[in-house]
């Protein structure tokens, strides 16, 4: 049996397989723990999915308000917080750009991590969030993006064709395997994206769940500009998580931006 699906919440259907691999993926942690360190808090995450981020930094005592527009993606990450972590979480179903209305604002740390901001596939979209993002910190706010980096060779193996990207074994015995294929488009800046988990069953039945999405990536020198154009000031540009510089070989596009200069 398959279900492959568009809509408006792409994650709607794959819910139960997301945290499969993204719960093992934890390198950008010190950096954000860092930086609302220095700045203080509350934080707001847009596009908290289940609460991958939420919940390292509700651990080390900050308080963080996620938003996300889909609703299963919410309340997956309600229920994985620890009961001290719920006191100092918020979660709030909206749009990365209207982020000047979730509820705890003013904001010390704004957060677009993990190619968050590309799923907003219209650049006047992505500039009204960067604005509403910057309309949401407080004085002393810092701004902070985590997006790829769209090197000639990253969009090329994109353009690989069907890529198996996992196995997982459940404790049920369940197989899970994930699959994507991706597509490209230079001049539009965008990565149609199709995702599907198979899922195996210890009697051999097999069953597909699957999604698609759009993505728009941004360079360096656009995303820049939008973040001169909303208001930001003194942007730094980093190549990885541990602060190394941006060059042409790094594979991810890392902004550190404040809301008032330093000089």
């Amino acid at each position: 049996m398959s279900n492959l699906t568009q809509n408006s919440d792409p994650y709607a259907e794959i819910v139960d397989f997301y945290d499969l691999e993204h719960d093992e993926f934890a390198e950008d942690i010190p950096f954000y723990l860092n930086s609302i360190t220095s700045v203080g808090d509350p934080v707001l995450e847009l596009g908290c999915g289940t609460g991958r981020l939420l919940r390292p930094i509700a651990k080390a005592g900050f308080r963080v308000t996620g938003v996300d527009s889909s609703a299963p993606m919410l309340r997956k990450a309600q229920r994985s917080l620890a009961p001290a972590q719920r006191k100092r979480v918020t979660l709030h179903d909206g749009l990365m750009e209207e982020a000047a209305e979730a509820p705890g604002a003013p904001f010390g740390v704004v957060i677009f991590g993990l190619n968050g901001l590309l799923h907003l596939n219209d650049p006047q979209v992505q500039l009204k969030a960067l604005r509403s993002a910057r309309e949401a910190l407080d004085p002393r706010g810092q701004l902070l993006v985590d997006v790829l980096n769209p090197t000639l060779d990253t969009l090329r193996h994109f353009e690989i064709g069907v890529m198996h990207e996992g196995t997982w074994v459940r404790d049920d015995g369940n197989q899970i395997d994930k699959f994507s294929a991706r597509k490209v488009s230079t001049s539009g800046q965008t990565i149609q994206t199709r995702i599907w988990y198979d899922i195996t069953a210890t009697n051999g039945e097999l069953r597909r769940v699957g999604t698609s999405f759009e993505l728009r990536f941004l360079h360096r020198n656009e995303l820049e500009l939008m973040l001169d154009i909303a208001g930001f000031c003194d942007i730094q540009v980093y190549g990885g998580y541990e602060l190394e510089p941006y060059d042409d070989a790094s594979e991810r596009l890392i902004i550190a931006a404040d809301v008032r200069s330093s000089s």
